[in-house]
C-alpha cells in the first residue's frame, strides 16, 4: 500500500488520539533554547499525574540515583530537557488507547507488556554499546508496535482478521497485517508519529526496526531496537501478536558488533528490570 493509501486509511479513523497539551507544550520548551529548567518545571507540576509518575521513574531502577530525587527542578537538571520529553511522553501513550472489552484489554495489556520489554531491552543493549540517549532508545523500544495498538483498538475487525490469520495460517503478524491491511503496524506507527509531531528520528526507527539497514543514519538505532524486540520475544515478555522469534538480521547483527556472551547479560537485564519498571506503567 502507497503512503497515500495509508493516510487514507488512518484517516478513517476519526478518534485517532492526539498528544496530551501538557506534553506537546514541554514538547515545544524543549525545542526552546531561551526555555530554563525552571519553566519546564512550572508546566510539569501544572499536572499532578505527569509529576508523581516522573519522580517515581527518576528514582526507580531506571537510573538508579544514590540519592532520591525529591524535585522536577531537580530532576531535569539531573537527566536534562530531551530525557525529560521522551519519559514523559512514555507516560503518557499508555492512556492514549483504552479498550472498551475486557478482551480487548488483555491483549493490549499483552502488547504493552511487549513493548515495554523491547524498551527495557534497547537500554540494556545501549547500556553495553555505550550509547549516550538511553531513555531514546527506550521510548523507541515502547513505540516500536504502536501501529498494532491503533489498529487493535480503531480498526477492531480488521485486527481479529489478523489474528485469525496469524492462528490459523501460523504466519508473522506484520505478514498478516500485510495481506489485510495492505500495510503494516510499522507503516501506520510512522504516520500516527507524524501526526503526534514526534522527532524524525523517532519516526525513522518505528518504520525500520524490522529492517534496520533501511533506516539510514538512524541504522544503529534501529538495529538496537531490532535486536531487543527479538530478544523480548524469546524471553516471552508479553505478547507481538504471534508466537514466533524471527532470526536476528544479519546487517543489524554486524553493525551492534556484540559478542555473543553478551546476550545473556542483556537478558538478564531485561527480566531484572522488566518488574520494576513495570510497575511505574501499569
Amino acid at each position: 500500500m502507497a503512503v497515500a493509501d495509508i493516510k487514507r486509511l488512518i484517516a478513517k479513523v476519526e478518534d485517532l488520539p492526539t498528544l496530551p497539551r501538557t506534553v506537546l507544550r514541554i514538547t515545544e520548551m524543549v525545542n526552546d533554547p531561551r526555555a530554563s529548567a525552571r519553566d519546564l518545571s512550572r508546566i510539569i507540576t501544572d499536572d499532578q499525574v505527569l509529576t508523581a509518575r516522573l519522580l517515581k521513574l527518576v528514582n526507580s531502577s531506571f537510573y538508579g540515583f544514590p540519592q532520591r530525587v525529591s524535585t522536577v527542578t531537580g530532576a531535569i537538571v539531573l537527566i536534562g530537557f530531551d530525557a525529560i520529553r521522551n519519559l514523559l511522553l512514555t507516560t503518557s501513550v499508555f492512556d492514549l488507547f483504552p479498550s472498551p472489552t475486557s478482551r480487548g484489554r488483555r491483549h493490549q495489556e499483552s502488547l504493552w507488556d511487549h513493548s515495554l520489554g523491547c524498551a527495557i531491552g534497547a537500554k540494556a543493549i545501549g547500556g553495553i554499546l555505550r550509547y549516550e540517549k538511553l531513555e531514546e532508545l527506550f521510548v523507541a523500544g515502547l513505540l516500536h508496535d504502536i501501529g498494532k495498538i491503533v489498529t487493535m483498538t480503531m480498526l477492531p475487525e480488521q485486527f481479529e482478521r489478523i489474528t485469525s490469520r496469524v492462528i490459523e495460517d501460523r504466519l508473522l503478524i506484520s505478514n498478516a497485517e500485510a495481506e489485510i491491511l495492505g500495510c503494516t503496524h510499522a507503516d501506520i506507527g510512522r504516520l500516527l508519529a507524524q501526526r503526534w509531531n514526534l522527532p524524525a528520528k523517532l519516526m525513522g526507527l518505528i518504520e525500520h526496526h524490522h529492517h534496520p539497514s533501511a533506516a539510514g543514519a538512524w541504522a544503529t538505532e534501529a538495529s538496537i531496537v531490532h535486536l531487543a524486540d527479538i530478544l523480548t520475544r524469546a524471553l516471552s515478555l508479553g505478547s507481538g501478536g504471534d508466537d514466533k522469534v524471527p532470526s536476528v538480521d544479519r546487517f543489524a547483527w554486524e553493525l551492534l558488533k556484540l559478542k555473543e556472551g553478551s546476550l545473556d547479560s542483556i537478558m538478564a537485564a531485561m527480566l531484572d528490570e522488566f518488574d520494576d519498571i513495570g510497575s511505574f506503567f501499569r
